[in-house]
Order: structure tokens, then sequence, then C-alpha cells
């Protein structure tokens, strides 16, 4: 035994003496310039070849993946680059600086561990590569991204008292972050030519799909209010900001404001002046009427049990519906804003057939068929208005004028009944107005008039007879203040109303 280890350790010696020696480490028939057989640098075998023609070898192979097309997959489509473009580069020279040191330094053993590799083997050396990470990411957002699709959602119109639904179609999102990092991996764990990537893409789906649409079918409430005799600027100006509520749709958790959808009453967006109340008279501003829109539909919004979240009433009684069931309108001060807080959408359909004002909210009933809700105005206190004369020492006796209108002063409130079966079973007061009141102003003229002398003719020698000329006659009558206010029946007239700091309420 001992005779054996003895023999063995003698040959090691022998072994690393002869690795030592200039014979070992150079064999004869290579070529002391060329790089030892064996040795690869990344894919490339260059052994056995000069550094110069391993540096041609392994640019030339790099060179070539850099210029073969590189491509990005993103659903049905194909964005192609090259590697080149995304800033590829490597090092060759630092693998065959090591490849010229293979076996030549480094410890004993590892230096003929390495020589016995490369005569039975070989050894692969890495070459350092990279792509440019800024390149990559815009590559992604300015050729991947840009295939992005949008999402189409679904629509949906009311013709002929049905509604026409049409499809939707969803969209493509590239995740540009998951598509940059699954290009850097790529190409960091298997570099190669014609390299295909999968973009990372998210399909998104419309804010309003078919199948949502295609739950609007019943009617959840309606009202209506009259403007038939209404001046032609105030048909057109309710005939204006009711088009532009027609068709209006609101998904579970959406709010509207009447009085943006409408616009700025100005008429570079189609109003007409009309008459409107504003502190206790009238004048003529742009979109005069249209509170009488907002008011029609507020009645439509209780009906169909909406949430509301504001509404304010005029600061004067209003004659097309009942007391506190006014909702009015006043730019940068009063506006009706309202929730679909249902858990399906709702259509809002609006006509102004120039005599009739109709609103009618559409979605899925989800109430039960023995429920019924009403709508109760209480007056709790009136005030009739006390008419005003002045007396003008600028007008002639005789002469006289109006001005403002005759409103009373209210208060009134406003409760929900529900019935069920036919029996009330809650009423539930919604809120309390009050109205301010306004009187009609007469001004009487006090001047008095001149008197006009008689003229007196000379006398006929050969006609006694007295024929005096009569004073010409004053029939100069005052004008009679015609303000136009509703009659109270319910139709618009020509009345519009004011808040209390004075802003016209339209």
């Amino acid at each position: 035994m001992k005779l054996r280890h003895l023999l063995a350790g003698t040959a090691l010696c022998m072994a690393l003496f002869a690795f030592q020696s200039p014979v070992f480490a150079a064999p004869a028939e290579q070529k002391e310039e060329s790089i030892a057989e064996g040795v690869y640098a990344g894919e490339v075998n260059i052994g056995g070849l000069s550094k110069e023609k391993a540096k041609e070898a392994v640019d030339s192979y790099y060179q070539e993946i850099a210029s073969s097309p590189f491509t990005v997959t993103m659903d049905t489509q194909s964005i192609q680059t090259t590697l080149a473009e995304l800033g590829l580069s490597w090092d060759s020279q630092n693998a065959l600086d090591e490849a010229d040191r293979l076996g030549k330094s480094g410890p004993i053993l590892q230096r003929y561990k390495t020589l016995m590799d490369m005569k039975y083997g070989h050894v692969v050396l890495e070459v350092p590569y990279q792509i440019d990470e800024a390149k990559v990411r815009e590559f992604v957002k300015s050729q991947v991204a840009s295939h992005d699709t949008e999402p189409k959602n679904a629509t949906i119109t009311r013709k002929s008292g049905s509604f026409i639904v049409t499809e939707h179609t969803t969209g493509l999102a590239t995740d540009q972050e998951t598509t940059v990092n699954n290009i850097l991996t790529a190409v960091k764990e298997n570099l190669a030519s014609n390299m295909q990537v999968a973009a990372q893409v998210e399909v998104t789906q419309p804010s309003r799909t078919y199948d949502e649409l295609s739950l609007i079918q019943d009617r959840l409430g309606t009202f209506s209010t009259d403007y038939s005799d209404s001046v032609s600027g105030r048909k057109t100006n309710i005939s204006v900001a009711t088009e532009r509520l027609n068709g209006k749709v609101l998904m579970p958790g959406e709010s509207l404001s009447v009085s943006e959808t409408i616009l700025p009453r100005e008429p570079e967006n189609g109003y007409e002046k009309a008459t409107q109340f504003k502190d206790g008279d009238t004048e003529e501003a742009y979109g005069g009427g249209v509170c009488q829109v907002s008011t029609t539909l507020y009645n439509a919004l209780l009906r169909a049990e909406l949430k509301v979240t504001s509404r304010s009433p005029h600061s004067m009684v209003v004659s097309y519906v009942p007391y506190s069931t006014d909702a009015a309108i006043a730019a940068g001060s009063k506006d009706l804003v309202f929730e679909n807080n249902l858990d399906h959408p709702v259509y809002l359909a609006a006509s102004a057939d120039g005599s009739t004002l109709t609103f009618s909210l559409y979605g899925a009933e989800y109430r039960p068929s023995n429920r019924k809700v009403e709508f109760e105005s209480t007056t709790v206190s009136k005030k009739d208005p006390e008419p005003k004369t002045v007396y003008d020492a600028n007008m002639y006796e005789g002469e006289q004028k109006s001005t403002g209108t005759n409103k009373p002063e209210v208060t009134a409130y406003l409760e929900k009944v529900v019935y069920e079966d036919g029996k009330e079973v809650s009423r539930t007061k919604l809120h309390t107005d009050h109205y301010s009141g306004a009187s009609k102003t007469t001004v009487v003229g006090t001047k008095p008039k001149e008197s006009v002398p008689a003229v007196v003719p000379s006398e006929s020698p050969t006609d006694n007879a007295n024929t005096p000329s009569e004073a010409p006659s004053d029939n100069t009558n005052g004008n009679s203040g015609n303000n136009g206010n509703g009659n109270g029946n319910g139709n618009g007239s020509n009345e519009g109303a004011v808040d209390s700091g004075g802003e016209a309420e339209e």
C-alpha cells in the first residue's frame, strides 16, 4: 500500500514537472501566436486562429446577429427592428485577451486543468454584450405601443319608439414596462439571429358594452310641461337646450350637469334673446326659458327616483309647475345635477315640439309593479302682491306706464309619497322652498297739459250763422304694462325668474 501511494505521488510530481516544461506548455505543432485549440468565444470557435483572425470571426458573428430582423409580435401584428437599432454592442477583445492567457497564468493545478480541457474538450469564454435599455424603451413606446387600439363603445339611439343598440369593440393596450423587460431578458439569455419576442398586451374593455345598453328597455319616469304661449326666442332656447340633453346615457355612478351640458347661453351656441325676470322686473337676455327645461327634467328625475345631487328653486314662483317642483339654472350659481345611482345604465329622451316639452328616463325597471310614487306640493304661506302706484311730474296727466310684475311671496314644501297595493307606506319631505314676492308698479303722470285757446272765426257779412271751431281732443292713453306672466294653467308663457343675488335665472 505504501509503495502504491509513493508511485502515485511520484507520477503526480513528474506530471507537474512536465506541465512546467516549455515542451508541454507549448507543443511543437501549435504556432506560438495562435490561440490554443478547443477555445470558443461565445458560440464562435477561435481555436487555432491568430488573435486578429479570431477577432474578425467574433465581430462578424455578432454583426450578423445585430443586423438580422428582430421581431416583436403583438396580437396579429409584427413590428420589426434590428438589435443594431436597439444599440447592441459587444467586447470581443476581452474574450481574446482571456484566450491568450489560457494555460499561461494562474496556479499550476488550474493551468493543468485548463490545458486538459482544451485537449480533450473545449473552453468557452464569455463575450460581454448588451443592448441600450433607453433605445428599447423608445422603440416600445413609439413603434410597439403605437399599434394600440382604443375600445369602441356600444351606442344606443331611440327611433320610432324603439331602441337600436350597436355592438362594442374591445381595444389593445401594450404593457410597456413588461414588454421592455421581455426584450431585455430574451437578449440576455438567448442572443441569436432572427429573434422574436412577444409584447405583453392587455385587452381593454369599453365603458359601454352592448349587453349593458341592451338592458335599457323600460320607462322609469316621464314628465311634460306646456310652452305653447311662449314667444319665438323662448321656444328656440327651449328647443336648443332640449336637443343637447336628448340621447344622453349615464352609466352607473356617472353624473350630469344640466348647465354644462346645454352649454353657455350665448348666441354662438344657438341661443336667442327672450324675456326673463331680474330683480322683480323683466329683461331680454340670451337663453331665456331654459329653466323650464331643467324644471321639466327635474320632475322626470323625481319619478324615475334617480339621485338629484344639486337643485335650486327659482327666486320667484313660475306658472308651469306647482310650487317646490321647479329647478332653476343661473350661470355660476344654480344648476341641476343628478347621478345614476342604479346598477344599470339610463337613457335620457327629450323632445320639444314647439308646444309640449317632455323628458323621459329609460332603463331596466327595478321597482315592483305594485309600487307607486307620487309627489305632493304643500303651500305653507302665501302673500299676494300689493300693486304700487307712483306719480311722475314729468309725465302728462292721463299718461301711465307699468314696470315689474306681480308675484306672490310663497313658502312651500314637496313630499314624496310611496304607495304599495294602493296603500301609503311612506311620506318623505324632500325640501322646503321660499319664493320672494314682487309687485307691479304703475307710474301715473301728473304734469298738467297746456290748454289750447279756441279759435274764433271772423263773421261773414253775408252769413249770420255762428259756427265756432272745436278744440282738438287729446286722446293720449297710458300704455298698460303687460309683463307676459304665465296664467298658472301649466303653460310656459314668457316668464323667467331671478335669484336673490340679482343673477338672472334663465
